[in-house]
């Protein structure tokens, strides 16, 4: 099959492109903006093409290969300006859609995000539920998901994958996060710890979104991708300070937690420790996939990778 990966680069994107080059069959093309970065690609002897999702003009090239299947993981996460977010999230999405209905693939795998129903305050989140965002990167991917509805409305092909926040060997984000809160002991832990966080590794997220390539019902609704088990901000936590060889994050005592989360700046950090975060795996489960990695030791594994980085 001939595989055409956006965001190669990125963290889920390398990670997709190793497993697909490990399965084997595959003729893998790479959509890559950086040359330094794409080096890490040679390896599984991919194809490299040079452009941009939001660059109409650089994706045209692509008309000239025959392409069955787009994974389609470019997106800009970390950006608080609303007019970049929507420029490469949404319309950097709708650029792939019209290159895929032109290119008449046969399928083409979304990579979305559980953003964009986090603000509900079910637990645990399904799939089904109404888009709800709590921040502006969430509110991006909703329009984004917009988008790729369109299209699938349009008779193109669509799988729709929303992972959580996602960790890992050479993660760029979250790890470091987690590496300084941490060994630094920037703060305490309201209510022990006991909110659950469903968190995603990102070889159990490549080898899901790999998975449904092959499933015909996955071309209705949407499917959270991540790791089985939903682990506790103290367990999460615990395990990076096993990992650092540091003593264990205190407990907020109990009657500062209002006085705490509503402190600027850090008041926010403490607040995300509040809320249960956990997305139910029901629908993918369903289909017949399990994830083949274990939270606890994926985790304490990708601690111990980013001590060494």
């Amino acid at each position: 099959m001939r595989i055409l990966i956006t965001g190669a680069t990125g963290f889920i994107g390398k990670n997709l492109v190793q497993g697909l080059f490990n399965k084997g069959g595959h003729t893998l093309f790479c959509f890559v903006r950086n040359s330094q970065k794409a080096k890490a690609l040679e390896p599984f002897g991919v194809k490299l093409i040079y452009g941009d999702i939001t660059d109409k003009a650089s994706l045209d090239k692509l008309l000239n290969y025959q392409i069955d299947v787009i994974f389609h993981n470019a997106a800009c996460v970390e950006s608080k300006n609303p007019k970049f977010l929507h420029r490469a999230n949404v319309l950097g999405s709708e650029n792939v859609c019209e290159l895929a209905l032109s290119l008449g693939v046969r399928k083409v795998i979304y990579t979305s995000s559980v953003a964009v129903v986090s603000g509900n305050s079910q637990t645990p989140l399904t799939e089904d539920l109404a888009f709800k965002a709590t921040n502006i990167y969430g509110q991006s991917k909703i329009e984004a998901e917009k988008v790729i509805l369109k299209y699938r409305k349009k008779g193109l092909n669509i799988v729709i994958v929303r992972p959580p926040m996602v960790y890992g060997e050479d993660e760029p984000h979250m790890m470091k996060f987690l590496f300084f809160i941490t060994k630094y002991r920037l703060f305490p832990l309201i209510d022990k710890g006991k909110a659950k966080l469903h968190l995603g590794y990102v070889k159990n997220v490549a080898e899901a979104m790999i998975f449904l390539l092959d499933k015909k019902e996955a071309l209705e609704g949407s499917f959270f991708v991540g790791d089985e088990e939903a682990l506790t901000a103290r367990e999460v936590f615990d395990i990076f300070a096993k990992a650092l060889k540091v003593k264990p994050l205190p407990n907020l005592p109990a009657g500062l937690k209002t006085i705490a989360i509503s402190l600027p700046l850090i008041g926010r950090k403490l607040s995300f420790f509040v809320k249960d975060r956990v997305y139910s795996l029901e629908r993918i489960k369903s289909l017949g996939f399990k994830a083949s990695f274990k939270a606890r030791e994926s985790l304490y594994q990708s601690a111990q990778s980013f001590l060494r980085s």
